[in-house]
């Protein structure tokens, strides 16, 4: 059972105890843990819950019923225009995920901005599973850039509705400033190419070096849609002062990426997913690599703290950002997936109370079709 949400705030309220300590404890440790989970939920937990008490989280949002039915009847419309199926387990996994993150992480947007994050979130989480995990698509993703440069359609509705989501990025003019459109669109293009970079035999075979310590940043830059996350927070229509953020875009990209990196450890250290960001830096620095997402979590901290000093009395771009974390951090929290509950910082999920009416809504919706 997920803790209460009193509970977990106490849990986040711990006293963490010193890094240094903690440091010298991941030295002495093998780096396979995934056979001592007690040990590793042990030593993992503090590291999450410190992050969580810096950044101050008060717990998930909460809510609110006509928000949760706006937005499912405008993704599920839209949804059926892409054409993508929605009853494959994949694709009910992305729909609810970007439907998650609209919602928790989006709050002030308007109901089209939220489905556009969440309908992005929805393909490209489909996208990663079936080229970059399952090695399925590969030659039409090859040709994805090709054919978008071209103005060609895309030869199924996965890919085409990737491309549609990117031109409409800087078509829908209220969505985001044109320049800030460009960088989401980069932004998801390298996220596209790190997926067939992986299946690339000079990618799998690549030796690995104690001098390519800078791989490891460069490709989780590539992977992880991080600026286009970023670019997420502010639309235009209520964000139109760019000055105000855009000093912030770096951070806000880097802790996009690695936040999610420390969260995200203890459910793939589980798994023996080695094919990840803490595991490459650890092989190419030759620290532990538990050392290494304490040295992560420090960093995500530091990146949060600088853009909190960037946005300062910033009023609305200030609280978009905070609103943003919050969801981002409830995401993981609330989601079984990453096992936090394990680590004792897990919650209920803000949706669970309109389970029964988002199950109607899409019952009503699809025999309207």
């Amino acid at each position: 059972m997920p803790h209460t949400q009193a509970g977990t705030r106490a849990m986040w309220q711990w006293p963490f105890i010193s890094l240094n300590s903690l440091f010298q404890k991941c030295i002495g440790l093998e780096d396979n843990l995934a056979d001592q989970p007690k040990r590793l939920a042990a030593l993992v937990a503090p590291i999450c819950a410190h992050m969580l008490a810096q950044l101050r989280y008060p717990g998930a949002p909460q809510l609110e019923g006509e928000a949760v039915e706006a937005l499912l009847q405008y993704m599920y419309k839209r949804a059926v225009e892409i054409g993508v199926p929605l009853d494959t387990p994949i694709s009910a996994k992305g729909f609810r995920l970007g439907y998650a993150e609209g919602l928790l992480a989006h709050p002030g947007h308007p109901v089209e901005v939220q489905g556009y994050v969440g309908l992005f979130t929805w393909l490209v989480v489909q996208y990663d599973d079936i080229v970059g995990q399952s090695n399925q698509m590969v030659e039409e993703a090859l040709l994805f850039h090709e054919r978008l440069f071209r103005g060609e359609l895309q030869p199924n509705s996965l890919l085409e509705g990737i491309a549609g989501l990117l031109r409409e990025a800087r078509e829908a003019r209220d969505h985001f400033d044109p320049i800030l459109a460009n960088m989401l669109q980069i932004s998801v293009l390298k996220f596209l190419t790190s997926n067939l970079l992986e299946r690339h035999s000079g990618f799998q075979n690549m030796p690995v070096t104690r001098a390519g310590r800078k791989f490891p940043d460069f490709y989780r830059d590539m992977s992880g849609m991080d600026q286009a996350y970023a670019v997420f927070c502010y639309p235009r229509a209520l964000y139109p002062d760019v000055g105000a953020f855009l000093e912030a875009i770096p951070d806000m990209a880097n802790f996009i990426n690695i936040s999610n990196d420390v969260l995200s450890f203890y459910k793939e250290e589980l798994g023996g997913d080695t094919r990840n960001y803490v595991h490459n830096r650890a092989t190419c620095t030759g620290k532990p690599v538990l050392t290494v997402v304490v040295e992560v979590n420090q960093e995500s901290i530091a990146s949060a703290r600088r853009i909190k000093q960037i946005l300062k009395g910033r009023g609305i771009y200030e609280q978009s950002w905070n609103d943003s974390v919050r969801g981002y951090m409830a995401m993981h929290t609330t989601n079984p997936r990453y096992k936090l509950t394990d680590l004792g910082i897990g919650e209920e999920h803000p949706l669970a109370p309109f389970e029964h009416r988002i199950g109607r809504l899409f019952e009503q919706m699809s025999k309207k079709e």
